[in-house]
C-alpha cells in the first residue's frame, strides 16, 4: 500500500550545504584545498573555546543543562535583557524551525526576500504555511515591497540583515518604516548572523526595537566572528 507525503513536504528542496574539504579532495584527487562555500573560518577555533572544551569534556557522561543557565545569564548581562528574552539553538536553524512551529498554523504566512537564507521557505513549508516570497530591488531587500506583501494571513516575517548570500544591508530608516507599516502583531525576524561584521553608521538598531517593547526576533550567533582568533565583536 502507497503511503501518501503531504505535498508540503514532498515539494520541499533539501538545503545543500558545501561539501566537506576531505571529500572535495577525495573526488579531485587533491590536498590542501581552502574551503570558502560556508562561512567557516579557516584559522581554526579559538585558543580560548578549546581551553573550555578540554574541561568540558570530564563531565560528558551526564546530560548538559539544556537551559544554558550560564550562557544565558552572561548574555541578558551584556545586552541587559532579562534572560527569560533569551533562547539558545543549536545554530539560527533550530531557533527559526521553533518560530515557525510556534507561531505559524496551516494557512498562515510568513514574507520574505527572496534570495535570502533558504531555511526560511524551508521551515515555513514545513509546518504547512506560506512563504511569500518579495524579490531584491538591486541586491537589497525592497521593504516596501515586503510590507506591502503583508496580509492578515501573515504572522512572521522574516529580515537577513545583512542578507546572505547578496551581503547588502537594509539602513534604520527603512526598518522605522517598516515597521510603521506593518501590523503591531506581525512578528519581524532580524536574522543578524553577520551583525558584528557590519561598519556602517546607519545600520539600525534592532535591540532597541526589542526593548521598546516591538514583537520582534533578533537572531545572533557564534558560529561566525565569535570562533576565530582575530575576531573583534561589537557592542
Amino acid at each position: 500500500m502507497a503511503i501518501r507525503i503531504s505535498p508540503h513536504i514532498a515539494g520541499i528542496v533539501p538545503y545543500s550545504p558545501g561539501k566537506p574539504i576531505e571529500e572535495v579532495e577525495r573526488e579531485l584527487g587533491i590536498t590542501g584545498s581552502i574551503k570558502l562555500a560556508s562561512n567557516e573560518n579557516p584559522r581554526g577555533p579559538s585558543p580560548k573555546a578549546l581551553a573550555v572544551l578540554s574541561e568540558a569534556a570530564k563531565t560528558v557522561n551526564r546530560y548538559p543543562d539544556g537551559g544554558g543557565y550560564y550562557l544565558r545569564d552572561a548574555l541578558a548581562e551584556r545586552w541587559k535583557v532579562a534572560p527569560d528574552q533569551i533562547i539558545l539553538g543549536n545554530g539560527s536553524d533550530e531557533v527559526i524551525t521553533l518560530l515557525t512551529k510556534a507561531f505559524l498554523e496551516p494557512g498562515d504566512e510568513a514574507v520574505m526576500a527572496d534570495p535570502s537564507f533558504v531555511i526560511y521557505k524551508i521551515d515555513v513549508t514545513a509546518v504547512h504555511a506560506k512563504p511569500v516570497l518579495v524579490a531584491l530591488k538591486n541586491h537589497r531587500h525592497d521593504l516596501p515591497t515586503m510590507a506591502k506583501a503583508v496580509t492578515t494571513k501573515t504572522r512572521l516575517a522574516f529580515i537577513c540583515n545583512p542578507n546572505n548570500p547578496t551581503g547588502t544591508y537594509v539602513t534604520a530608516a527603512e526598518v522605522t518604516a517598516f515597521m510603521q507599516a506593518i501590523p503591531p502583531d506581525v512578528i519581524v525576524v532580524f536574522d543578524e548572523a553577520y551583525y558584528e561584521y557590519v561598519t556602517a553608521a546607519d545600520y539600525p538598531d534592532t535591540m532597541a526595537l526589542l526593548k521598546a517593547g516591538r514583537n520582534v526576533v533578533l537572531l545572533r550567533t557564534f558560529s561566525k566572528i565569535y570562533e576565530g582568533r582575530a575576531g573583534r565583536p561589537r557592542g
